[in-house]
């Protein structure tokens, strides 16, 4: 487990910084200023930056960084970071990390024993979501945006039951619901499931917290989490160890119950998966291999 108060500590800091797509003065005034601040850049293109920065009249060491180097540029960024230098990476256009290079560096980063002593975080990211799942280390894959976290139980358990392999999850979560929400996954998900919990995102008391399921109930046991303002989380779950509403047996069983009630094979998977939030196709393929 790995708790983070981005603007609270000394650490020096890897900033994620989005730019322009297009239009140069899409730039943001918070971008500016942690361009101008930071000891080194990191780009894709150091001539199409030069031109973005030169725009500005951002004057800093600019280093390249590409999908083709971005493995060899990890010793380097970590050597800057212990010498206390602050970082910004930056893509040609747009948020780095999702389709532009990045996520590789972060998981290496986010699970290096040193990783306490620095920080992540985004800046001109967009939504919360975004500012989360590039600064988690784990968007590298597909994700998917869920929106506010369902608040019935029904559809809470669907969307358990249709969560894929190699998927970032994301969805938001109120001040009010986030322990009940949080005890829901720790019991569900399997227990190497990745987690992020964002709070407060881009203010003073801006927070990530990164753990595994199994992790939930000692973080909240222990009292680290701070019930003040708006929540993001981020998941991976573990498929191999996710724990359905009710076992693939009693699946079977209550279609089987439905059948002899008077109902043909497909009305029953289709009402049972709906009682029981299941996916209808998976239903279906498990009772045929019965």
């Amino acid at each position: 487990m790995k708790i983070q108060k981005t603007y609270k500590n000394p650490k020096p800091t890897i900033y994620l910084v989005g730019t322009p797509i297009g239009n140069l003065q899409d730039m943001s005034f918070r971008s500016i200023e942690v361009l101008t601040s930071v000891d080194e850049i990191y780009c894709e293109d150091t001539r199409t930056s030069s031109t973005l920065l030169s725009h500005y009249k951002i004057k800093k060491p600019l280093v390249s960084f590409h999908k083709f180097n971005e493995a060899s540029r990890l010793e380097k960024i970590k050597e800057s970071l212990e010498q206390g230098k602050n970082i910004a990476i930056i893509s040609d256009a747009g948020v780095p990390v999702i389709c532009d290079p990045g996520a590789k560096l972060l998981e290496k980063l986010i699970n290096d024993d040193k990783f306490e002593h620095f920080s992540i975080t985004a800046i001109n990211a967009g939504p919360a979501y975004i500012h989360c799942l590039i600064v988690s280390g784990f968007s590298g894959i597909e994700n998917n945006f869920l929106g506010f976290w369902d608040q019935k139980n029904k559809n809470q358990e669907l969307v358990i039951n249709n969560f894929k392999k190699d998927v970032a999850y994301i969805f938001y979560e109120s001040v009010h619901r986030i322990r009940q929400t949080l005890l829901f996954l720790s019991q569900k998900l399997g227990g190497e499931s990745k987690i992020l919990i964002g709070r407060e995102i881009t203010k003073i008391n801006e927070e990530f917290v990164w753990l595994s399921a199994s992790e939930i109930q000692e973080y909240l046991d222990t009292n680290q989490l701070t019930e003040k303002g708006e929540f993001v989380v981020v998941l991976i779950p573990e498929m191999g160890n996710l724990k359905l509403s009710i076992s693939e047996e009693e699946q079977i069983e209550k279609v089987m119950i439905e059948k002899n009630n008077g109902l043909n094979t497909k009305s029953a998977i289709s009402k049972v998966s709906k009682e029981f939030g299941l996916n209808k196709n998976k239903l279906y393929e498990l009772f045929h291999k019965k």
